[in-house]
């Protein structure tokens, strides 16, 4: 059998193979993504019972953080893990673990004591429940913030990373790259609208908060065990 280290992608008859592991790496952190965001005002507002405007301000700080972080992560896979293990994919690999251990965390916060804030009639006055303790709340915020780091080495990789996948000396293969990057952002776009945003606050709604983080967990959690198998290794053909 022919070592696939060491073929060109041109002789590599598993780019598409390899492309749709990492597409699923971005789905599963787009999922999780927007399950949180879709409902992490209401949780600020009801549960740790910030008012409107702290409740605003902490969710476009964490969620700008979560779009700054891919500079942290593309630094680190080009001036580290590129150039000692010459792949890209360790950057992924890693990344999905700190993302599946923030999720959680933030499952662990909306669901068990002593990490769950106490529970309130929400017919009441705040000034009549109990506040979160600041343990709590920093915990939650913690796995917040550690959800978007996590979220800042995929978000540097994954779109580059499949693109590599692709020999653009190859005519066919070149074709097939810009065909695959278009279905690429169709079906995100598609995701973000159909999939996270209309249905975890449903989920919410019908089930609690502890599904709200628990899916998303099992989700990525999933994803990892696939690209940790050696199976992945030997699609991953850029390194």
């Amino acid at each position: 059998m022919p070592n696939l280290t060491t073929m060109s992608r041109r002789d590599h008859p598993y780019h598409w193979e390899a492309c749709h592991v990492i597409f699923a790496c971005e789905v599963a952190e787009l999922v999780a993504y927007y399950a949180i965001s879709s409902t992490l005002t209401v949780y600020l507002t009801t549960v740790l019972q910030e008012t409107e405007a702290e409740a605003a301000r902490n969710y476009i700080i964490w969620a700008g953080t979560t779009f700054v972080t891919p500079i942290i992560g593309a630094f680190v896979a080009n001036a580290f893990l590129n150039a000692f293990l010459r792949m890209h994919s360790w950057t992924i690999v890693w990344s999905m673990i700190i993302y599946f251990l923030a999720l959680v965390c933030i499952t662990v916060s909306m669901s068990f004591e002593p990490f769950k804030p106490p529970t309130c009639d929400h017919h009441l006055l705040t000034t009549m429940c109990d506040k979160p303790s600041v343990p709590q709340r920093v915990f939650f915020y913690g796995s917040l913030y550690l959800m978007a780091l996590g979220a800042g080495g995929i978000k540097a990789c994954v779109t580059a990373f499949s693109a590599d996948q692709f020999d653009e000396t190859n005519l066919g293969q070149k074709h097939e790259r810009v065909s695959f990057m278009n279905w690429w952002w169709f079906s995100l776009s598609v995701e973000r609208i159909m999939g996270s945003v209309a249905f975890f606050p449903w989920v919410q709604e019908q089930y609690g908060w502890v599904w709200v983080g628990a899916i998303p967990a099992g989700i990525v959690g999933f994803v990892t065990l696939i690209i940790a198998h050696p199976l992945y290794y030997t699609l991953n053909i850029s390194g």
